[in-house]
């Protein structure tokens, strides 16, 4: 007796989904028309380098846009201190005012000194959201000299060599220093120094320590001591008008108290200092050894001259091409400290004093102003850099669609097509197969009545 088995079989046999509706179904479902190397070889590999190249410009436009926050964070502290500056000239051109009286000028030096220290504020405490430093002037410092925190142990006794050298610095900010050494017998004289050269307290260049080590005069020690290597700004000059030999006395409203020099007899020399508003670099000079015992409460708060962040400048990415290399759009900090502006030492308490204070406050405005056209101008680099860089991806993009993603239109047809084929070829296979078993029926009934 025939059978059908044989002729299922086959048809079960045969799958449901060509390959091409398979490939057309996978194309559609992940938007990729690469989605293994056999499937275009060539193409994955430039779709790859593409995709490397997007990747880039997407982070060079992060980059530049951190770049422009950085400027507006500088030219947002240089407008304020343009703002304080302009208030500073308008308390000097009233005290010129001849109505004025002794206490008057006073009560307006008040405010004038008080403003003084808000743009040593503004200049050591400007910073970025990632906490770079923008304005400041103590770079030398914090690449050449350690920190008094670096050099000393908090209340504890160190033994160091004295000498012609910068043994420490301390950071603006910092508050409630003392300080004290002990020389054992020998000549070695505790001094303090701005890094533009004022000589703050100590003993004069007349007393026999300084000639011990070669310095005699101005030149010797701008020429031995005033060096960058040991923190100096290099137009630093020596300056001792306001020189604390000894007792107390405020100068840019640090308030210093120091025993003097207690050679010979007493070896001890001790000194105190309220609170620093710029930068000052500590020496202890001599031919020998000595004990120093240094406490403080607080050390220079953040961005005000210690040496824990870089001192620039940024180079911000510009562009990263593979065959060029990378450029970059460089943002140098500025000095705007009162050492900087040379409105250390501007008063208006006189007539003459308050005429000077307004051209130093002139000269400082241009510079500020000048200072905040340079971020302006840097902000519009950053600006046409990122425009270029928007387009060129947008290029980019648009190349790597054309390689790497699914054609939905003509993958949706190529699907279309192939189930309209595969239901017509179930359909015919189906008509065939209900024939088959008519006819295989007809011959299993002549079959049996022939037996």
């Amino acid at each position: 007796m025939l059978t059908t088995s044989s002729f299922t079989q086959s048809l079960s046999s045969t799958p449901l989904f060509s390959k091409t509706l398979s490939t057309a179904y996978e194309r559609l479902s992940s938007g990729l028309r690469i989605n293994k190397a056999a499937d275009d070889s060539a193409g994955l590999q430039i779709s790859n380098r593409l995709t490397s190249e997007s990747l880039a410009k997407n982070q060079l436009r992060r980059n530049l846009n951190d770049g422009i926050s950085y400027a507006q964070i500088a030219e947002g502290g240089l407008q304020e201190s343009a703002d304080i500056l302009q208030r500073m000239r308008q308390l000097a051109m009233q005290s010129q005012n001849g109505i004025n009286t002794d206490a008057d000028r006073r009560a307006l030096d008040k405010e004038f000194q008080q403003l003084k220290n808000a743009l040593n504020g503004i200049a050591y405490n400007t910073e970025a959201f990632n906490r770079l430093p923008l304005l400041g002037d103590n770079d030398l410092l914090s690449d050449n000299v350690p920190s008094i925190g670096d050099t000393f142990v908090k209340g504890n006794t160190v033994q160091l060599s004295s000498g012609l050298r910068s043994v420490a610095y301390i950071s603006a900010g910092s508050t409630n220093i003392s300080i004290d050494i002990d020389s054992f017998s020998a000549d070695d004289d505790l001094q303090v120094f701005t890094t533009s050269g004022r000589h703050l307290v100590g003993t004069p260049l007349s007393d026999s320590v300084w000639g011990t080590n070669n310095v005699n005069s101005t030149s010797d020690i701008k020429r031995f001591l005033f060096l960058p290597e040991e923190g100096y700004a290099p137009t630093a000059s020596y300056d001792g008008s306001s020189l604390i030999t000894s007792g107390s006395g405020t100068i840019n409203g640090t308030t210093f108290t120091f025993s003097g020099d207690q050679h010979p007899g007493i070896t001890t020399e001790s000194l105190t200092i309220d609170n620093t508003s710029e930068p000052l670099i500590i020496s202890v000079v001599g031919q020998g050894v000595f004990n120093a015992t240094v406490d403080w409460d607080t050390l220079g708060a953040a961005g005000s001259g210690g040496n824990i962040f870089e001192a620039g400048p940024v180079d911000i990415t510009a562009t990263n091409s593979l065959g060029d290399g990378t450029d970059f759009i460089n943002l140098t900090k500025t000095p705007v400290g009162l050492s900087d502006l040379d409105m250390v030492e501007s008063d208006v308490l006189t007539f003459e004093n308050a005429e000077v204070a307004l051209q130093q406050i002139d000269d400082a405005l241009e510079y500020v102003s000048e200072s905040r056209a340079f971020y302006g101008a840097k902000m519009n680099q950053m600006e046409s850099a990122l425009k270029l860089n928007d387009r060129m991806h947008e290029g980019l993009m648009a190349a790597r669609s054309q390689i790497l993603d699914t054609d939905f239109a003509t993958e949706t047809a190529k699907s279309t097509q192939a189930q309209i084929v595969e239901q017509a070829s179930i359909s015919v296979r189906a008509q065939a197969k209900s024939t088959d078993e008519q006819v295989l029926g007809l011959l299993n009934n002549t079959v049996s009545q022939s037996a």
